[in-house]
């Protein structure tokens, strides 16, 4: 019996420990990486570096959900996203390519989403899958986390906010980060615009 407690005792913490934290929608205080739009910026929460990149859309929520909802489709929404492949229920296969010498980065996510009022949110978290093994020439994102917050403004408004956890891990310049993560920012809000746009037009 005392060996069984221990055991649940050591996965209780190990899961406790490893549950990466998303910041809510409201934190505020962040570091300034770009003030015109997209707007882009940067903190340190719970320990990892968070990025959110955020700008008006003229489309009405469900208009940018069918986009933002579908990410066994971002391959074919985002420039960088080589590999968009959905590997079990609400579990993706992600992978983004890197220019140069720097390997390529890819995750394996969980993602759910919910409502709170008439604003939608969708939610990621890193997990681990046997259909996908873990390749030479790229750098697993084991912390790989973050949010996609659509809030109301108006049927035909919504402001879009990308939330990400920014550590890249492996061979990526330390004094490259910041310029990635505002490059980052501003490429996934304008793709994202762009494909919606040429869709409604």
């Amino acid at each position: 019996m005392k060996l069984i407690k221990s055991i649940y005792f050591v996965i209780l913490i190990t899961g406790i420990f490893s549950n990466i934290q998303i910041p809510p929608y409201q934190l505020g205080d962040w570091n300034v990486l770009n003030k015109s739009m997209p707007w882009v910026g940067y903190q340190e929460y719970h320990g990892f570096p968070w990025c959110r990149a955020t700008n008006i859309f003229p489309y009405s929520i469900q208009e940018i959900e069918s986009f933002v909802g579908q990410f066994d489709t971002y391959s074919n929404t985002f420039s960088r996203m080589i590999e968009s492949n959905l590997v079990d229920t609400n579990i993706v296969y992600l992978r983004v390519d890197y220019p140069l010498f720097l390997s390529d980065r890819d995750y394996i996510v969980e993602y759910k989403s919910f409502n709170k009022g008439k604003d939608v949110f969708y939610q990621w978290e890193a997990v681990e899958h046997q259909a996908v093994p873990e390749y030479e020439d790229a750098v697993r994102l084991v912390n790989a986390a973050g949010q996609w917050a659509l809030i109301f403004i108006t049927p035909d408004s919504t402001q879009v906010s990308y939330s990400w956890n920014g550590e890249l891990l492996g061979d990526f310049p330390s004094f490259s980060l910041t310029t990635a993560w505002e490059t980052g920012g501003t490429e996934i809000i304008n793709e994202l615009r762009h494909a919606i746009e040429n869709h409604y037009k």
